[in-house]
């Protein structure tokens, strides 16, 4: 029978699919849901979790980190960049469909969900926070620069307001969890609050598949088809570029690299649409059907490598 670590373990791929199918044959609850804006609330509880979960003394700096930081560095913000570009100009997709895997590729790591599948496979938490939190604020400078190179489009993207959004949604909270933790000590800590950060996962994606039902709807299957297979074949090269850079490194750390620089974030993707003003067809599709399959292959591996973790445990005590 199951413990309840192998359960957290696979909570969050289960919750996934059910949300795809709760999207699909019932979107209403989700369509009502998304008039209220609870998306940056979701990643701000994210946050405000992990700050209630650690300790002061673990943000020191450690050995090593630059070094895993540089690599997530060249391997989110450079190398996947020329990555998405193979697939626009050499996948046959649909234009916008291509457009859309581009967008996604140029896009730093997604802050809802980096730290939730490296603390679920046993990784560095910490340093998946930082190389989260660094990224993206690179990110700002980058995305314009990567998209004029490769495509000569950039739209009129505002790096201010990114910096902004960054700010309210994971710096303040994730400090505000800081501070009670650190006035309150471990008593506001509690076995519950290990599922929140999932369940506000998957309870984004839901959100964000319910409203796009439409879009996805319109894709024909062969289409929907290719644009799945060709998200997996760049989410995948992604992993595997990720795994060779993190030979060496302890375990840890490699884990932090796995699942935080082969990670991008949809809503920002979508910001970089609407700054291109093609927001409003298939190339906001891609980025929705790319987020869906990299977030399920991810938490799959994630709780996998979660699940083995745990049972070593065990077998060891």
């Amino acid at each position: 029978m199951p413990g309840k670590e192998d359960i957290i373990a696979w909570l969050l791929p289960g919750g996934l699919c059910a949300a795809i199918v709760l999207a699909l044959l019932l979107p209403g609850p989700g369509v009502w849901l998304a008039q209220w804006q609870p998306l940056p609330w979701l990643v701000a509880v994210i946050f405000l979790v992990n700050g209630l979960q650690t300790q002061v003394r673990e943000l020191r700096p450690e050995a090593g980190f630059g070094r895993v930081f540089g690599l997530a560095l060249v391997i989110s913000l450079l190398l996947s960049p020329l990555l998405g570009a193979l697939l626009y100009y050499h996948s046959g997709l649909a234009p916008g469909l291509a457009l859309g895997l581009l967008v996604v590729s140029v896009v730093p790591p997604t802050l809802s969900s980096c730290v939730v599948l490296t603390r679920l496979s046993g990784g560095n938490a910490q340093w998946s926070l930082f190389m989260t939190l660094g990224l993206n604020l690179l990110g700002i400078v980058t995305i314009p620069l990567m998209l004029s190179l490769l495509i000569g489009r950039s739209g009129e993207l505002s790096p201010w307001s990114l910096l902004h959004k960054l700010s309210l949604m994971v710096l303040l909270p994730f400090v505000l969890g800081l501070l009670l933790r650190l006035v309150l000590g471990g008593r506001v800590v509690h076995r519950w609050m290990t599922v929140v950060p999932t369940l506000s996962v998957v309870t984004t994606a839901w959100i964000t598949l319910s409203t796009s039902r439409p879009a996805l709807l319109q894709l024909g299957g062969g289409d929907l088809l290719a644009l799945a297979l060709w998200s997996l074949l760049l989410h995948g090269a992604l992993l595997l570029v990720c795994r060779l850079a993190g030979r060496g490194l302890a375990r840890p750390a490699r884990l932090a690299l796995l699942f935080t620089a082969a990670q991008k974030t949809t809503p920002v993707a979508v910001s970089v649409l609407v700054a291109m003003n093609a927001a409003g067809g298939l190339a906001v599709v891609a980025c929705l059907v790319f987020h869906f399959m990299h977030m399920l292959a991810d938490s799959l591996l994630a709780s996998r490598i979660g699940a083995r973790t745990a049972a070593l445990t065990r077998a060891g005590a």
